[in-house]
């Protein structure tokens, strides 16, 4: 039997992630402020949207646009330890594929991040499989556990992700109710929902304690969606006002829908409206202290999570964008 290890098992490492740990020569727009790691190739599943699906024909060192040159523990350690102990990376965020060489290595990993430093915050992206893997996951050192279930319906689920919605909702609001304030999940928008449906979503995670990274679908080549266009950027600018104003604390009854579609967020607090005319709600989202830059979108592009603050201008125009100004 292979027995899967850190030391056999090559560490996939985000192309920002390299460069600003001196391993590759690439021109950094934003530098990342967490670093990502991925363990495992060639999933068993079979999202629509992902290149590292099963029957995906992408390149196997991609997920989303980004690419992850991969590295060995004895080459990343050092470099790695630095980073960590000089704060210029403030997470370490760990991705696992749903194969046979993921699990192992991917806690063998986070147990050595951990005898780095013990304070440095450490996340783990896993499927929604079950409530015990979560647990074996903290129990290594794992700060925070995210859940992606992706897709804002039960009928977009079934089309772009095989299993079930409710299924993977049992875990995350279980996982959630075990360890409050540790566990988070993941919305696309632009799989085909309406923006009632990513309401309904976002509503149903913050009653569960569950905190929502918001991504852009971006097609990718090789994969089941490579011609589906990313969402029209007024579409997910309301997405990204709606899951502000509800994290925030906003009343779910204050957005408006009509036909589907967001037409007004009633802010009665002014602490709120400051915020959003300074563009909070247009910054990445998701665990703290992650920017994710340029994940969703290339350079010259409009910024779908603008990775740092926005100017003014900037602001202005993301706001005038979602329609409800």
């Amino acid at each position: 039997m292979t027995i899967f290890s850190l030391e056999t098992v090559p560490i996939g490492v985000s192309s920002g992630t390299a460069s600003v740990l001196g391993l590759k020569r690439i021109k950094l727009m934003e530098k990342p402020t967490t670093a990502h790691f991925l363990f495992g190739e060639d999933c068993l599943n079979q999202c629509a949207f992902c290149a590292q699906a099963r029957g995906s024909k992408s390149a196997p060192n991609h997920l989303s646009r980004v690419t992850w040159p991969r590295f060995s523990w004895e080459t990343l350690k050092e470099p790695l330890r630095v980073a960590i102990t000089q704060g210029t990376f403030k997470r370490v965020c760990v991705q696992t594929v749903e194969c046979v060489d993921s699990q192992g290595p991917a806690l063998d990993f986070i147990a050595k991040i951990r005898e780095i430093s013990p304070e440095v915050l450490i996340s783990a992206a896993l499927g929604p499989v079950s409530v015990a893997r979560v647990k074996l996951f903290f129990e290594k050192g794992a700060t925070n556990i995210g859940l992606p279930i992706d897709a804002a319906s039960p009928e977009v689920y079934e089309k772009v992700k095989v299993g079930s919605f409710e299924r993977a909702w049992d875990v995350v609001e279980k996982a959630a109710g075990l360890w409050p304030g540790r566990i988070s999940t993941h919305l696309i928008v632009g799989l085909g929902e309406t923006e009632e449906d990513a309401v309904r979503f976002l509503v149903r995670a913050r009653s569960a304690g569950v905190t929502v990274g918001l991504f852009a679908f971006t097609p990718v080549r090789g994969t089941a969606m490579e011609k589906t266009p990313p969402p029209d950027v007024g579409h997910y600018r309301r997405v990204q006002l709606a899951a502000f104003f509800l994290k925030r604390g906003g009343d779910a009854g204050k957005i408006e829908l009509r036909d589907g579609r967001i037409v007004s967020i009633d802010l009665d607090r002014q602490d709120l409206w400051e915020e959003i005319i300074a563009g909070k709600p247009f910054e990445t989202s998701g665990c703290l202290y992650c920017n994710r830059p340029y994940y969703n979108e290339r350079p010259g592009q409009v910024m779908m999570n603008y990775p740092r603050a926005l100017t003014e201008q900037e602001a202005k125009e993301a706001l005038k964008e979602s329609g409800l100004a």
